[in-house]
């Protein structure tokens, strides 16, 4: 069928690690699009400084501990070598799937994986006088932590891994840019964007991309795109890997 074939001839540019997107990769293949994995984005432990380490040694204290991210779980977990009584609430389906690895099932799950969302359904869950702890990366957003706060709850965050840029990857793509004319370029975080709006204003290459549609995960990385002067074209109703690939060929089917 025409409709199994939407991204015939269409070059997809994938900025998250490989490992990640394999599946997105492979979907991209399946319905005729060439994919190009760039990853944009990679993670690693932070030093973990003598307050974050009081906090992890009195984990007990807090009621709820809250986990933004799956990395969040993975770096927690390699500091984390006692059992975990608290009751837990993640953001996102990836985060639940890697917190049940360790043997943990959340106790609360948001309707939507972004912040503003997750303080609006968790809020009402917390009985009064409640603590909470989020685990969560360098560049994660306060919003939970800034609103719990102002409803009266104690929330206490800590980071345990930073955000970097692969240094292999900043030739790879402008090569790619280059060299390819990439139909659609595809972001998966605010972090993705900025690193590829860096080296697209470090080398001169924004004709390169000003053909190219822009697809986002969700709104926080589509508010970025935005900020850099690119236009969205195609913004995922459900913040998966999953969710962005039905958005691209809904996008493409005329829907």
């Amino acid at each position: 069928m025409e409709t199994d074939l939407l991204l015939q001839g269409k070059t997809v540019l994938i900025t998250r690690e490989e490992r990640d997107s394999k599946q997105f990769a492979e979907a991209i293949t399946s319905y005729g699009g060439n994919a190009i994995t760039i990853p944009l984005i990679g993670f690693q432990a932070c030093v973990v400084t003598d307050e974050i380490q009081k906090k992890l040694d009195s984990i007990e204290r807090y009621d709820w501990v809250v986990f933004t991210s799956k990395n969040g779980v993975k770096f927690f977990f390699q500091q984390f070598n006692r059992s975990l009584k608290n009751k837990i609430a993640v953001i996102g389906e990836k985060t639940m799937v890697a917190l049940r690895k360790y043997g943990y099932e959340p106790q609360f799950v948001p309707t939507k994986f972004v912040a503003e969302c997750f303080t609006n359904e968790f809020i009402p869950v917390l009985k009064k006088g409640a603590k909470v702890l989020v685990v969560k990366g360098n560049l994660a957003r306060t919003v939970i932590a800034n609103q719990l706060r102002e409803q009266g709850f104690t929330c206490d965050e800590i980071i345990l891994y930073e955000t970097v840029m692969p240094e292999e990857s900043e030739n790879e793509l402008r090569e790619a840019l280059k060299t390819n004319k990439c139909d659609i370029i595809s972001f998966t975080s605010s972090s993705t964007v900025h690193h590829f709006m860096g080296i697209v204003n470090q080398y001169n290459l924004i004709d390169q991309i000003e053909n190219s549609q822009i697809a986002c995960i969700g709104p926080i990385a589509k508010k970025t795109a935005e900020q850099y002067g690119l236009q969205v074209d195609i913004s995922a109703e459900k913040y998966t890997m999953e969710g962005l690939m039905e958005s691209i060929l809904a996008y493409f089917s005329g829907k």
